[in-house]
């Protein structure tokens, strides 16, 4: 049974509900949370199914962020107004239940007042709530948070005469949201398939990072807090006086799930401190490409232009990262071939210390260029409409 269900909106605060999830069932276990929509069957209606959630958890959390009562064009109503909205249909359902609902507040968000919420969920105004913030403050945050959900699940387990479970060890293995484990091993490595060993497990992004994610960067003013940026990084962005990735108001590129471009490898790197990740090393991402046994192409030696955003694609842009099912990685990465270049950590050139890896291929490039063993190398200050990110995690 889940003991605390996690509410929140996607457009709202999708990257940090996640980093809170994780925290969470590192602490919990999986077992123990629910998160909205993310954990629900395909097939089942959703509103029977998250009303039977409800009735199920301890302790439900509201996610609140800066855009969670985002107005409905200009008719001044908001999304909390429609019966049929999902987390009004959730608040409501804990609270007819007496369940304890704590507003979690992200991204510097504050607690709506009563006036301003249906006459159904205004009890939330009146609920104590405890901030989340960005880094460097976010664990600090998520340990008070974890706290008193301790103590308030062992109290509600009390209160009806049930023996309390004991608490899940940290499960340090548990694989954070988005990402995929690739395992330590020998893999197939180049254009000559060398055999190549990496010694340990990591985790990596199953996606390229989307504008969705790299917005709340931005918003928890990862341009102005200088803790995030290398030392060249910082004086780089400061010259150019450089506040979001270029192209981030093309409406073309600029689609939540779509891979943020125009970044830099200081952006990117920045981001990664930002987030708790890194960039990963050429060699972590060419095995989450092409597994162990070293095709060409993610999905195997034979050139397919379907599985893939390249120039014959024909789409002349960038496109969702969800887009190409087909071609996924032998881990189970997407768009590891074509759509947009991704920064590694390693230099180009090493001589010359001005320019890193960028790895994968992009929508401007036709299929040769996607081959997995393929490289290719940018200035650190490249921001183009053709690269992006994707991060590693490394697992202790």
């Amino acid at each position: 049974m889940s003991k605390i269900l996690i509410s929140y909106r996607r457009e709202d605060s999708a990257d940090v509900t996640g980093r809170i999830f994780d925290r969470l069932i590192q602490q919990f276990g999986r077992e123990a949370i629910f998160k909205d929509v993310d954990s629900i069957p395909l097939g089942v209606d959703f509103r029977t199914y998250l009303d039977e959630q409800v009735a199920k958890c301890e302790v439900f959390l509201a996610v609140i962020g800066r855009d969670w009562m985002k107005n409905l064009g200009s008719t001044g109503k908001t999304r909390l107004d429609d019966p049929r909205d999902l987390v009004r249909i959730e608040i409501e359902s804990a609270l007819k239940r007496q369940i304890p609902v704590i507003p979690v507040l992200v991204s510097g968000a504050t607690i709506p007042p009563a006036m301003r919420l249906p006459p159904s969920i205004q009890d939330l105004s009146y609920r104590n709530g405890i901030p989340v913030r960005a880094d460097p403050d976010f664990h600090r945050d998520m340990d008070r948070l974890i706290d008193y959900l301790k103590q308030k699940i062992q109290g509600l387990t009390e209160d009806r005469k049930e023996p309390v479970s004991p608490l899940v060890e940290p499960l340090r293995t548990e694989t954070p949201t988005d990402m995929v484990k690739v395992p330590k091993g020998p893999f197939l490595y180049g254009e000559k398939r060398v055999r190549e060993v990496i010694d340990h497990d990591y985790w990596i992004d199953t996606y390229p990072l989307t504008n969705e994610k790299y917005r709340a960067f931005i918003l928890a003013d990862g341009y102005g807090n200088q803790a995030y940026w290398s030392e060249e990084g910082w004086k780089w962005k400061t010259n150019h006086n450089i506040v979001a990735p270029d192209y981030w108001n093309d409406t073309k590129c600029n689609k939540a799930d779509y891979p943020v471009v125009g970044v830099s490898y200081f952006e990117a790197e920045a981001y990664a401190k930002w987030v708790g990740k890194r960039l990963p090393t050429e060699r972590e991402w060419e095995k989450a490409a092409r597994g162990e046994d070293g095709p060409e192409y993610p999905w195997g030696d034979q050139i397919d232009k379907s599985k893939c955003n390249s120039s014959e694609a024909g789409f002349g842009q960038t496109t969702s990262v969800t887009q190409y099912p087909n071609g996924v990685s032998p881990h189970g990465c997407y768009d590891m071939a074509g759509n947009v270049w991704e920064w590694c950590a390693d230099w180009y050139y090493e001589e010359q210390k001005d320019w890193r890896v960028a790895r994968g291929g992009s929508w401007l490039n036709n299929t040769m260029y996607q081959r997995v063993s393929n490289r290719y190398g940018f200035d650190v200050g490249y921001r183009s409409g053709d690269i992006g990110v994707r991060l590693v995690q490394d697992i202790p």
